[in-house]
């Protein structure tokens, strides 16, 4: 007798697959057996075992669609075929309900087949299990007690791969350890723990090369043990383990179950009210992370009182029957997605245009707080290996590449977005020598005076990754994330500095490169959302500076297609080498195109520029104005223009005069001039060449620009 195949799942039958006209087409590499409403599918479930237990599995995550209705709800259910995982051909299901961009009122296939699912599960069995329906495979457990034997040995096996096949990541013998750690070795936990001192016990200076770090969201901050200098000699002696948060209780017990003695904890490791031991910690931070063990991550954890291991996201268990009445096993979990740590689009793209972590979803950093945080962004950075505790799995983030528990991360089979790979490009920057490394970002910048910025852009090569390129990408990165003091602002990125500071070879002042005219050029993303830090005795922040200008991540201009023949230099007396991570003073601005402009603000909010009747657009560092960034409308700035960009745009700095005796200027913003408009004027805008005969018309030869004199600004 002839079997009739449900028309919605083909009975999830392989046996019975074969292309039905309302399913569409197949991706690649897969093999689809659903593409549905969840309302169809309701209704297809009451003849078809397989539909039925579609559904079953979806309806238990009711609750993440529950006010949406069945109809505009779109189901998809594939299997995948992958080359480097044959442990696990799962069943995905996929719900799509949120309107994207361009989505018809009719619900086209095509419309719900863009982004990334709002919700994705897995049916799958045991490894070494038979389900009733073929097209359901094995997948892989997760672990839901890291501290169980099982957990302890998926932790080895990770940290022995990464040992074994990546140069970058494995141990080496360093002569740094931290002036203080953790002491586990008390036998009865219950005890507590104890913090030593190396610099006066150098008995066990050996025996310590080896330790664990934690990295964790520090929350509210409420209850949680400190050391001060009160406490100091008391915790030399005992910390008591109760006073301890869930956090800080598990990480010592993972470290001792992984074999490890001692553990760097910051609050406990760091006298917290002795700024002279804080800025020596940001200092030897590059140091204490970069010769960890392993640095265990409170990923998912909003404060220390929630623990290490969050909450696992729940499988569930269901019997499945055939049709001859045979019973099987099958799980269903939501499939990790790992969004975190993977770019918002499966496009791939060269390393000199990395896409932003941060533009992840407010769901993704709701799920993952701890990525949110700016010192936690550094520490991820500069240690060989991380251990993530998220809610859906363990994940190890090393300087070579990524695992996870359910193997999938980086298949583009079953996910075709690319991982992150800033910590990658970091670690590789990092081993670079000082004569086969150092790339200065100035050496590209192309000199096409006598070329329209129109003319083939488009066919540009993308230039070549360097140092100075990945730092202000993660300079973006780290703005993007939160910080509680902005005294931490330049404290927090030190120790990244300090590790590529051999790549790029050259002073480091402020959170400024001095190699590097176009690091000026910074700009805040969302300058509505900005304001002045507060300045601290001892750590002036120049307006220069981008950690001069808080509340948005900020970007920069890294690229020029012609040099304007404006440097910076450091007026004071510095080295090449000068190191100054935390203070900065007035730097020199020599630019052959300067002008006097008048500053006007055209509607609220609306700022312009203007000299000889032509006026272009102009955003301030700070919107809306005030406190010492007050400019009244007619006020008289400084525009010294920087370089053209590839977006056939001019750049520059905008400068306001200080009120002292001697002449000086404060950073009010960047300049960028894509056209320019004739005050009162109707008429079509000229292109941002035009600038030059306007503002400038005393300069006859662009390619002579080397040639003229330079005017001299010093900025405060």
């Amino acid at each position: 007798m002839m079997e009739t195949a449900c028309a919605t799942c083909t009975g999830l039958q392989k046996h019975l697959k074969k292309p039905l006209q309302d399913h569409g087409p197949e991706p690649p590499g897969s093999v689809r057996w659903v593409n549905t409403t969840l309302a169809h599918l309701r209704a297809s479930s009451g003849t078809c075992r397989g539909c039925a237990l579609l559904l079953q599995g979806i309806l238990l995550h009711y609750g993440r669609f529950a006010n949406i209705k069945e109809d505009q709800i779109r189901v998809t259910a594939e299997t995948f075929h992958s080359a480097t995982n044959a442990s696990q051909d799962h069943l995905s299901v996929e719900l799509r309900w949120k309107p994207h961009e361009d989505d018809c009122d009719d619900m086209s296939d095509h419309d719900h087949e863009e982004g990334y699912p709002d919700l994705k599960l897995e049916f799958f069995t045991d490894q070494d299990g038979q389900s009733s329906f073929s097209a359901i495979g094995r997948g892989r457990h997760i672990i839901t007690d890291a501290l169980q034997d099982t957990g302890i040995q998926t932790i080895h096996s990770m940290i022995r791969q990464c040992k074994a096949n990546h140069s970058l990541c494995r141990d080496s013998k360093p002569d740094f350890m931290p002036h203080r750690l953790l002491d586990l070795s008390v036998g009865d936990p219950s005890i507590g723990i104890v913090l030593r001192e190396f610099a006066a016990d150098a008995n066990m200076r050996q025996a310590a090369h080896e330790y664990l770090a934690l990295s964790y969201r520090w929350g509210i901050g409420r209850g949680m043990p400190q050391t001060t200098s009160k406490l100091l000699k008391a915790y030399k002696t005992n910390i008591a383990w109760d006073t301890l948060p869930k956090a800080f209780q598990e990480a010592v017990l993972l470290t001792k179950s992984l074999g490890f003695r001692f553990l760097w904890i910051d609050s406990l490791c760091v006298v917290q009210d002795d700024p002279s031991d804080a800025i020596r910690t940001s200092l030897e931070l590059n140091d204490i992370y970069g010769n960890s063990s392993l640095t265990i991550a409170s990923t998912s954890a909003a404060e220390p009182a929630k623990g290490l291991f969050t909450p696992k996201i729940q499988t569930f268990k269901v019997q499945a029957n055939d049709s001859n009445g045979s019973i099987s096993k099958v799980y269903i979990r939501e499939q990790p997605s790992h969004y975190s740590f993977k770019k918002p689009s499966d496009v791939g793209s060269p390393i000199n245009n990395w896409e932003l972590l941060s533009d992840a979803s407010k769901e993704a950093n709701a799920r993952t707080p701890l990525l949110t945080r700016a010192w936690a962004y550094s520490e991820r950075l500069l240690s060989p290996r991380v251990l993530h505790f998220t809610d859906s799995e363990m994940l190890l983030e090393c300087r070579e590449a990524f695992q996870c528990e359910c193997g999938r991360i980086d298949d583009a089979s079953f996910d075709p977005r690319k991982t992150d790979t800033v910590k990658q490009d970091f670690a590789r920057c990092a081993a670079l020598s000082d004569t086969n490394g150092h790339r200065r970002m100035d050496s590209v910048v192309f000199q096409l005076a006598a070329t329209s910025l129109s003319d083939g852009t488009d066919d540009l090569p993308a230039a070549p990754a360097n140092p100075l390129e990945l730092w202000s990408y993660i300079v973006t990165e780290y703005t993007a994330r939160n910080v509680t003091y902005d005294t931490d602002r330049l404290m927090a990125i030190a120790g990244v500095a300090k590790t590529l500071s051999r790549a790029i070879n050259a002073g480091y002042i402020a959170g400024h490169w001095t190699s590097s005219t176009l690091g000026l050029l910074w700009y805040p993303n969302e300058g509505g959302q900005c304001r002045r830090p507060k300045q601290v005795a001892g750590r002036n922040v120049p307006s220069w500076s981008w950690a001069s200008v808080e509340g948005s991540p900020i970007s920069f201009d890294n690229l020029s297609a012609m040099d304007l023949a404006c440097s910076a230099s450091f007026s004071i007396n510095v080295s090449q080498k000068t190191f100054s991570p935390f203070s900065g003073d007035v730097i020199e601005l020599r630019a052959a195109m300067a002008t006097e402009v008048a500053f006007h603000e055209d509607a609220l909010n609306e700022y312009s520029l203007s000299r000889n009747g032509i006026s272009v657009e102009f955003q301030p560092d700070i919107i809306p104005l005030r406190g010492e960034d007050i400019i009244k409308s007619g006020e008289t700035l400084v525009c010294a223009l920087v370089s053209m960009s590839f977006r056939s745009s001019i750049l520059g700095l905008v400068l306001k005069k200080s009120r002292t005796k001697t002449p000086t200027y404060r950073r009010i913003g960047r300049f960028e001039c894509y056209e320019c408009l004739k005050d009162g004027s109707d008429e079509e805008p000229e292109d941002a060449e035009a600038l030059f005969e306007h503002w400038f018309p005393d300069v006859d030869d662009m390619t002579q620009l080397d040639e003229r004199p330079r005017h001299v600004f010093k900025i405060l």
